[in-house]
């Protein structure tokens, strides 16, 4: 059995305050993720002493179209995104991969902050962030900082965030004009569905030529990265010249390079190969199609 002391907080600075005070501080906010650890009693549920409850923090909670990015509170809800106008007007990516996740019940429980900052390399919410270049805002008693999602990210369940700190939202940059994006997923079954395999494609089309392709698979490697080898493969290529099942192998190859054989490395290569041909088919059908 784990023993901890269960805190609430009813506002941010409260929040802060017991963070910069106490050591050993674990946050909850829709306890998707937090209370099945602590159920099963996991390595990753071990270790603190205080369980801080912020899922009041309404200012955390809310989508909002700012002059360079859409910037998404920590406590915004899948279903939010799932929901919001302003996502699926800008970041459709975003609102496909979010409706993936888990049930009903999840979605609107689970939280953006959780999904990120639990850092799970299955996690369906951080391909399509990487790959939109979004950044986290992190805040302490001591100020503000911003990092990379892709430099938030430590490692499998681990972050860079401090001790003293709390994520207050996701920042995703605008994309402009010509960009195509597309998310796919594997999972065991329809319900309850924790990604096998997910990934997460966005690239520019300008006269028939792609630019800026970035390609972040997730649960492929120990947690999600760009390949930038495969997008090498594509970067400055006409899409007639583009075979994405050729393409497909490639990542399949640097998924292994990254990882070594694994148990599940058989199963992996041909899947992520299928999931990289049929989004950039999917991608280079709407681009003609918008021709």
């Amino acid at each position: 059995m784990i023993d901890y002391e269960f805190l609430k907080a009813h506002s941010l600075d409260e929040a802060l305050e017991c963070l910069d005070s106490r050591e050993g501080v674990k946050l909850i906010a829709g306890g998707t993720d937090v209370l099945v650890d602590i159920r099963k009693e996991n390595a990753r549920a071990k270790g603190f002493k205080y369980l801080l409850d912020v899922s009041g923090l309404r200012e955390l909670k809310f989508i909002e179209e700012r002059c360079d990015c859409v910037a998404i509170g920590a406590l915004s809800t899948h279903t939010m995104l799932v929901e919001s106008p302003v996502i699926n007007k800008y970041f459709p990516l975003l609102a496909s991969a979010a409706k993936t996740i888990g049930s009903t019940q999840i979605r609107n429980r689970g939280t953006v902050g959780g999904n990120v900052n639990n850092a799970s390399p299955a996690a369906d919410l951080l391909p399509p962030l990487i790959a939109l270049g979004a950044h986290v805002k992190l805040r302490s008693l001591k100020g503000e900082r911003n990092l990379p999602l892709d430099e938030f990210l430590a490692g499998p369940y681990k972050t860079n965030r401090q001790s003293s700190e709390m994520m207050t939202e996701v920042c995703v940059p605008f994309l402009g004009e010509g960009y195509f994006t597309d998310f796919q997923k594997i999972g065991r079954r329809k319900a309850m569905n924790i990604a096998r395999l997910n990934l997460a494609v966005v690239l520019k089309i300008d006269g028939e030529t792609v630019f800026d392709p970035r390609i972040v698979p997730g649960a492929a490697t120990a947690y999600p990265i760009r390949f930038g080898k495969t997008e090498g493969t594509i970067a400055g290529k006409r899409v007639s010249e583009i075979d994405p099942a050729k393409i497909g192998e490639t990542a399949s190859e640097e998924m292994i390079s990254a990882t070594g054989i694994r148990w599940s490395t058989p199963y992996k290569r041909i899947a992520l190969a299928s999931l990289v041909k049929k989004a950039l088919e999917t991608i280079f059908a709407e681009a003609k199609a918008n021709e």
